[in-house]
């Protein structure tokens, strides 16, 4: 760990250039001295370095404050008369800049208005050697003396709004984690949550406080107009869909709809008048009203029917009239990006840009040249953009994620066209996504010093969080992303590592990470809390395998396997490594593995499901057996020969089944006939189907399903009816995570032999009145039919 705190104090230096040594002389003539009238900042600030130097050294240098100081050795914080004498310019440093200023054996740390005396605390301690890489690893240089900024510095943040949903670390069982000490440094270990919501390891990272300046932050206009206060009196304030109005985005030509929006919002201003952001912003969903006059106005301010920005900007415009001295935040996502013609957001209006269609492989000028342009447009209407960036896969959170190399040209790109604030999107769950300490701590580099060299901060990061597993770990993240590249594979956000199983998780490529993870383990297997970090790094690779081996039959990865009998069996090796991997991401405190859904031990039911499954199948006379079609599945999902192959689906995979055992109809009912082959004695007929209960995805039970038996073909004996307990018409719920059905439909026959079975699987068709997507077409989904 010595060449750790080499390699920071190197980094430190090439950051200030010229230096001074400081001894600190057992705190016998230096003191922190802080304003006669000190802020509450202010005295933080200066309990943060009494704190962090006393940690370095021993020693604990007294705070007094500015009137009773007589001695001629001071670190003075904040607003100090002395400082003021010194003529430093508090307005150059606005909210959160700082300004150093040493001058003969004292030294200055001046703040802008807000935190930045703080900040300039935590960058100096940065400077001193001193690294936060989540909130429960902190390392503290050893030594009595320092050495401070030669020269004046001033520092203004050029990103004045800088925030991220990132958890950074892990919350930890209540068992007790030693410390490592060494002559150099110190890793201390606390049971805290890693996070923005950390509120140390958020200032010292110079996260923006959300809850200090927005009042509300996305996706309002249903909770402004709540359509069960209103649509059944006022239909006409909502979508005008298919004839038929709707609550899923309100009417923007209405004018009463702008008016009783007003009226909401200015009693929950009232409430909390010291917010300044306040967002009215589309809901999370693309049915916008296409009634004429809401078309009429997105043609008049956009050229184009479609550009809906022009109807938002038109209606948020009126909005911010009405509260001219509150910023009045909206979207430009999805449906709303592109930029209107003809129009102008008011002074007073805040974009919100979201790229969530961008991939990620490289650079988000090189994917997505259509987001670059509008941003470039927007630029030229509006005077506050805030751009809502997203860096991790959603649909698979503690999967391989190779973006890194991307998140520092984004950030670069986007301030060179005068961005200046900005939400970085990831998991909100605990447990993060993959590599999430890593994530969160460049995010927070980049965001206050954007143009630093992120290779520079994955260096140090890797080396000093990982220790001597460090240059394994960065040799994974390297040989991932070139891998990546060299492949041609792109990488989208919800993506899943299926998409990559040939590419940059092919086998070869698999057995190379396992080697690098093998070796960072053995550097610390002495060391637990090293080799803890270690681990939990190692889980998206976990993950990934097992993901992948549901997609292969016989091969040395699958899942699956035919014995010698010709069953299909699990692979014992993707059973175990299962167990292994939901134990260690609990033990991790990861939560969710997707967005919404799937904690870890709903992974675990979902694939003892499977092993279940197949060992119950050696009684099964439907394996194998010939299925003639009547309706067809979708060609996205498994052929319907799938239904008898033995070969069963994993539920935990609901938002993308396309790599699945899924067969799936689509606004189809699912009719076949099963031939046995011959004619046979049958006791029960069963079928699962799923279904996630979310109001985005287009998927629900069957209403019922029937069966009907016989021996030659031609004549049918009564269909025996199975009906769906979960009422498809009942409004969803919007929670998390979200519930997922696994419903058997299972017939037990009397006194029954068949040659052929004829199935029928009622599905509803259509997305049901309450659903986001009403009257779009619904899926059902089976991954087999198994006869006893």
């Amino acid at each position: 760990m010595k060449k750790v705190s080499i390699l920071l104090m190197v980094i430190a230096i090439v950051s200030f250039s010229c230096t001074r040594k400081l001894t600190i002389n057992n705190g016998k003539n230096y003191q922190i001295v802080i304003p006669s009238a000190a802020d509450t900042i202010e005295k933080y600030a200066a309990k943060q370095i009494q704190h962090y130097l006393n940690e370095m050294s021993n020693t604990n240098l007294p705070i007094i404050i500015e009137s009773e100081y007589k001695g001629k050795n001071a670190i003075l914080i904040g607003h100090t008369d002395y400082a003021n004498s010194l003529n430093i310019n508090f307005n150059q440093l606005e909210e959160d800049g700082y300004a150093f200023k040493p001058q003969g054996n004292n030294f200055v740390i001046a703040g802008g208005s807000k935190k930045g005396v703080l900040y300039g605390v935590y960058d100096l301690l940065e400077f001193l050697g001193f690294r936060k890489y989540t909130s429960d690893c902190t390392i503290i240089p050893k030594g009595n003396s320092i050495t401070l900024p030669k020269n004046d510095i001033v520092f203004v943040p050029k990103i004045k709004y800088r925030t991220t949903s990132y958890i950074s670390g892990e919350t930890r069982s209540r068992r007790n984690i030693s410390s490592r000490t060494s002559s150099s440094i110190t890793i201390s270990s606390r049971n805290q949550e890693i996070s923005s919501r950390n509120q140390e390891f958020s200032n010292w990272h110079k996260i923006s406080s959300r809850g200090e300046t927005w009042g509300s932050f996305v996706h309002t206009f249903l909770n402004l107009m709540p359509p069960e206060k209103y649509f059944k009196t006022h239909p006409e304030y909502y979508a005008l869909r298919d004839g038929k109005r709707q609550p899923t985005q309100l009417c923007l030509s209405n004018p009463e709809v702008v008016d009783t929006l007003i009226n909401n919002l200015r009693k929950i201003i009232n409430a909390r008048p010291e917010m300044k952001y306040w967002s009215v912003s589309q809901a999370d969903n693309n049915k916008s009203c296409l009634c004429d006059a809401c078309l009429k106005l997105n043609e008049q301010y956009g050229g184009d029917i479609n550009r809906n920005s022009g109807a938002i900007i038109y209606f948020v415009n009126k909005v911010a009239k009405a509260f001219p001295d509150k910023m009045i935040s909206t979207l430009a996502y999805w449906y709303t990006r592109k930029a209107p013609d003809n129009i102008k957001p008011e002074p007073n209006v805040n974009i919100m840009l979201c790229n969530i269609e961008s991939e990620r492989h490289r650079p988000v000028f090189e994917t997505d040249p259509a987001f670059a342009n509008d941003l470039k447009n927007w630029g030229k209407l509006a005077k506050d953009i805030l751009i809502w960036d997203y860096n991790i896969q959603f649909s698979n959170m503690v999967s391989p994620f190779p973006n890194l190399y991307t998140i520092g040209p984004n950030l670069k790109f986007f301030t060179d066209n005068n961005v200046n604030a900005f939400f970085m999107q990831a998991t909100g769950s605990r447990g993060g996504g993959e590599m999430a300490e890593l994530r969160g701590y460049l995010i927070a580099r980049l965001l206050w010093k954007p143009d630093t060299d992120p290779q520079a901060i994955i260096d140090d990061f890797v080396n000093g969080y990982y220790g001597n597993a460090g240059p394994f770990i960065r040799q994974y993240i390297d040989t991932m992303n070139y891998a990546l590249l060299n492949s041609g594979q792109h990488l989208g956000i919800f993506g899943s590592p299926e998409e990559a199983r040939d590419t940059y998780l092919s086998a070869e490529m698999m057995k190379e990470y396992k080697r690098l993870f093998d070796e960072a383990e053995k550097a610390v297997i002495k060391e637990p809390e090293l080799l803890r970090r270690v681990q939990r790094a190692r889980l998206p690779i976990m993950y990934a395998q097992i993901q992948i081996s549901r997609t292969e039959i016989d091969t040395p990865r699958s899942l699956f396997k035919h014995n010698a009998s010709g069953m299909v069996v699990a692979n014992p090796e993707i059973k175990t490594l299962v167990n292994q991997f939901v134990e260690r991401a609990k033990e991790h405190g990861v939560t969710r593995l997707r967005e919404r859904s799937i904690p870890p031990d709903q992974y675990l039911a979902s694939y003892n499901r499977i092993f279940n499954k197949l060992n119950e199948m050696d009684s099964a006379i439907s394996l194998n057996k010939k299925i003639i079609p009547i309706t067809n599945p979708s060609s996205k999902y498994k052929g319907i020969q799938a239904l008898t192959d033995g070969v069963f689906g994993s539920y935990e995979d609901w938002r993308d089944v396309r790599f699945d055992n899924w067969v799936g109809y689509e606004g189809e009912h699912m009719d076949f006939i099963l031939d046995l082959g011959k004619i046979m004695p049958v006791k029960t007929i069963n079928m699962d189907f799923y279904d996630a209960k979310d109001t985005w995805y287009m998927m629900s039970l069957p209403e019922y399903v029937t069966y009907a038996t016989s021996v030659d073909g031609e004549n049918y004996s009564d269909s025996v009816k199975v009906l769906n307990p979960v009422d498809p018409n009942e409004p969803e719920r919007d929670r998390m995570p979200r519930d997922i059905y696994v419903q058997s439909f299972q017939a037990n026959m009397k006194n029954c032999s068949a040659h052929y079975i004829k199935v029928h699987a009622e599905s509803i068709l259509r997305c049901p009145a309450w659903h986001v997507r009403a009257g779009d077409p619904a899926s059902i989904y089976c991954d087999e039919i198994v006869v006893k």
